[in-house]
């Protein structure tokens, strides 16, 4: 019996998803948990694995198209299984009701005197509704379907009782206008490259896994118009240069965007600047990575350590914590869960985010900063992964910066800007000495929280990377 693939659950809040590419063709051999198919949500874009081994029969759902969740996308099925008409699981292939409308309204269109010079068919060939040779009859919500899809209904191969056009018959028709060569490309790529005729296969993808993003296909578009284009003509009146390209934004990069935008304008953002001794904690770190690499966890980055501090000092100032609700409120959540930005570049940030960052073992944190850092890289983070952060660490040292202030990602009230780990001259006990220092930066809504407690949770963080040794107290 063919198996269908739904549009997968991949969040408890998610809705809807889009296809974003097919890594399979129609009539190729797939293998249980083998990728299939790329879904994009709001958050991320996601591999989806086979559910079954076979071949797949059908593909319904075209990419670029947004359906809700459990919704048949695709039907696999056994090398040597036959067809069955529509997907395993569609929309209702057999209506009771619906038969004898098709018996009796057959016979009507048809002309008493003509006599059939060959065998009636199981499935009427193509016409239109009026059409000479017959009506096709054509179900409300495949009607509808087709309308959505630019389809002409009347002139599909219906599947259903009669000859009856279903729904999965819009869906199968749309399905089979894909183009044969399948090219791994955001939405917005290949609409860039659809509107300026460019085909997509000659693009080298930059995004993760080897993606075309909309910037890819901008910089080809516009090295073939600088080759294409004449040579200037000199004249003696200045030209005033015309407009430069607007490119379009990848769905991460518009979302990143807007919610920073939001933020700045409804957060009373205050930022505190502390310079804090990490000279210890260097030491505690270089200390500690021959061990976690021996109990199999690659190595210890400086993250880690400060996620685990944040858990801890939020577990004592949890006012930081608390979230601002417009017209109601304050809402504490349950849990003090830290979130990491990683940057994706062109694409935009993803924020994985570590639970119960205050009563997990660094250990534990660290295989997990590891591996989510891993899957954001790679594009394949889950929603849940990124969903329910309480508090934010964004770290720019490796870029050489020291301070800086971070934008705050509601509905949480603070966020952690850290600068780089360096030596600097530093005045200990009266002496000048070498020491290993970083600034931090604290940024918080001033509607949730005062200067003075969010200043006693900055200097408590201080303290914990200072003396990094509680860091292994629980």
């Amino acid at each position: 019996m063919a198996t269908p693939v739904t549009m997968p659950v991949l969040g408890l809040t998610m809705e809807e998803g889009t296809i974003a590419q097919w890594l399979k063709r129609e009539g190729e051999p797939v293998e249980k948990d083998e990728p299939l198919l790329l879904v994009e949500t709001d958050k991320a874009t996601v591999e989806v694995p086979a559910p079954a081994s076979g071949v797949l029969r059908r593909i319904v759902v075209p990419p670029g198209q947004t359906v809700p969740v459990k919704t048949v996308i695709a039907e696999i099925a056994a090398p040597d299984e036959p067809e069955t008409g529509p997907p395993v699981g569609a929309p209702p292939a057999a209506q009771p009701a619906a038969a004898p409308t098709v018996v009796t309204a057959a016979p009507a269109a048809s002309s008493p005197a003509r006599v059939p010079t060959s065998p009636p068919t199981s499935r009427p060939a193509p016409a239109s509704d009026e059409g000479a040779g017959g009506r096709v009859f054509v179900s409300p919500r495949a009607r509808r379907r087709a309308r959505e899809l630019g389809l002409d209904a009347t002139r599909l191969r219906g599947s259903g009782p009669r000859g009856r056009v279903v729904e999965a018959d819009v869906l199968a028709a749309a399905a089979t206008a894909m183009p044969a060569e399948r090219v791994l490309a955001t939405p917005l790529a290949r609409k860039l490259a659809e509107e300026h005729g460019l085909d997509l296969s000659t693009v080298t993808g930059s995004g993760p896994g080897g993606r075309i993003t909309q910037d890819d296909v901008r910089q080809v578009i516009e090295q073939r118009a600088a080759v294409a284009a004449p040579p200037p003509v000199p004249t003696p009146a200045a030209v005033t240069p015309s407009e430069p390209p607007v490119a379009p934004l990848s769905r991460l990069r518009r979302l990143t965007a807007e919610r920073m935008a939001a933020s700045a304008r409804s957060v009373a953002r205050v930022t505190l600047h502390l310079e804090a001794d990490f000279t210890e904690a260097a030491r505690f770190r270089q200390q500690l990575a021959p061990e976690f690499a021996r109990l199999g966890v690659a190595r210890l980055p400086w993250d880690a350590l400060l996620a685990k501090a944040a858990g801890l000092a939020l577990a004592e100032h949890p006012r930081l914590l608390a979230q601002w609700v417009e017209g109601a409120g304050l809402r504490q959540p349950a849990g003090i869960h830290v979130g990491v930005a990683v940057a994706l570049d062109p694409e935009g940030l993803v924020v994985p985010v570590l639970r119960d960052a205050d009563s997990r073992s660094l250990r534990a944190l660290t295989a997990d900063l590891l591996a989510l850092v891993e899957k954001a890289r790679a594009g394949r983070l889950l929603p849940d992964e990124m969903h329910g952060g309480t508090f934010t660490i964004t770290n720019l040292g490796a870029y050489r910066i020291d301070g800086f202030t971070p934008i705050i990602n509601p509905p949480e009230t603070a966020i952690l800007g850290v600068g780089r780990i360096a030596d600097r001259p530093a005045v200990v006990d009266g002496q000048l000495a070498i020491r290993t220092l970083c600034t931090l930066s604290l940024s918080f809504d001033h509607r949730v929280v005062d200067g003075a407690p969010a200043a006693a949770f900055l200097r408590r963080l201080a303290e914990l990377l200072e003396r990094p040794y509680a860091l292994l107290g629980i």
